[in-house]
């Protein structure tokens, strides 16, 4: 096996690992209410007659699946006459650890905010308090050292968005060329600015309504628990009565990305994206080009959904360090690396995107 191709599989790797981070997510996104309504009906002593009502319909299923979880975790049965039982009381503290969703979450002791939430809770309220301040610890360690790697490893509405890219090749293929009208990607930094502003002087969060991270949060924590109600008054399987219109904002976007403008949110309009870019403007890891050795072939600028230029180093503060145009780049040249001791990239217009020498998308 060549370096190269040794190369080239260990980049696949990396990909794979970044569409099971996203999955994940959205999994825990969705546990979330579920383990919710288990400790709700756990601690009514209404659990094992729900599963018992539920046999066999997807709440039941999801009840036993959350109680064979942390049954399995240390101390969470004991003996009683001979037969292993719950231990209801472990049980019920291993399921409160687990707390949140996409705008603030709590894992354990480990405690995370969204930097979005956390300046426009500052810009609202005027006050940074400690608890605030220490959940967002971890999202800055990793942003300062990444950059802007929550849209591209971890945001539920990228791992949505990046199929567009493929709606859009549908198109193609059908003859149906879509637009891909471009935008001065100033305005997601002229709205995150706004959102701010009018948080300040309205005293109140405003970006968290219409920001699609939180909206996924919230449909599908509202979604869960439609579910169990509808259970509890004898409608099961799946149903979407707990979603709202809000849903239809997700809708917009992805028609928007499919037929008007490729990677729209993302490259022009997200608040969060804006942040996450001057955050991780000075990443300690990037992706990086050997000039001795490349092609100029440009597929890595079709690859790019940012609509960067990686063959002529202009990345700039967009790149989310996806690692896209790295597993597309067929000689091999393009890769991370640590940006110590090396001189700075070349950054793309923000008034626009970069050139595109290959003449199109991929």
């Amino acid at each position: 096996m060549t370096a190269n191709t040794a190369e080239r599989r260990r980049i696949h790797k990396l990909q794979v690992a970044r569409r099971l981070v996203q999955i994940l997510v959205v999994v825990y996104i969705i546990a979330v209410p579920a383990v919710a309504r288990y400790v709700n009906y756990l601690s009514a002593r209404e659990l094992d007659k729900n599963i018992e009502k539920w046999d066999g319909e997807l709440q039941g299923d999801a009840l036993v699946g959350l109680d064979r979880v942390f049954r399995a975790m240390p101390d969470g049965e004991i003996e009683r006459m001979d037969q292993l039982v719950r231990n209801r009381g472990q049980v019920l503290d291993y399921a409160q650890e687990v707390r949140g969703g996409m705008w603030s979450a709590e894992i354990g002791e480990l405690s995370i905010t969204d930097p979005l939430a956390a300046a426009e809770s500052v810009a609202a309220s005027g006050t940074a308090e400690k608890v605030l301040l220490i959940s967002l610890i971890f999202p800055l360690i990793v942003t300062l050292l990444l950059g802007r790697v929550f849209c591209s490893w971890i945001c539920p509405v990228n791992l949505l968005l990046e199929f567009t890219d493929k709606l859009r090749k549908v198109l193609r293929f059908l003859e149906l060329k879509p637009r891909d009208i471009r935008f001065s990607r100033w305005i997601k930094h002229t709205l995150l600015a706004t959102g701010l502003v009018l948080a300040a002087f309205l005293a109140m969060p405003v970006l968290g309504y219409v920001y699609p991270p939180a909206i996924v949060g919230r449909e599908l924590h509202d979604l869960v628990f439609g579910l169990f109600d509808s259970a509890e008054i004898g409608e099961y399987g799946f149903n979407i009565n707990g979603l709202t219109w809000l849903s239809l904002v997700l809708v917009v976007i992805m028609a928007v990305e499919i037929t008007v403008s490729r990677r729209w949110w993302c490259r022009y309009i997200c608040p969060g994206g804006a942040l996450y870019s001057l955050l991780g403007a000075a990443r300690l890891v990037r992706v990086r080009r050997k000039k001795e050795g490349c092609t100029r072939c440009g597929t890595c600028i079709t690859s790019c959904t940012m609509g960067l230029s990686p063959m002529t180093d202009k990345m700039g503060i967009e790149c989310d360090n996806c690692g896209v145009c790295i597993s597309h780049c067929s000689g091999g040249v393009l890769g991370y690396s640590s940006c110590m001791g090396r001189g700075k990239e070349k950054t793309p217009d923000l008034a626009g995107e970069a050139v595109d020498e290959a003449g199109g998308e991929s």
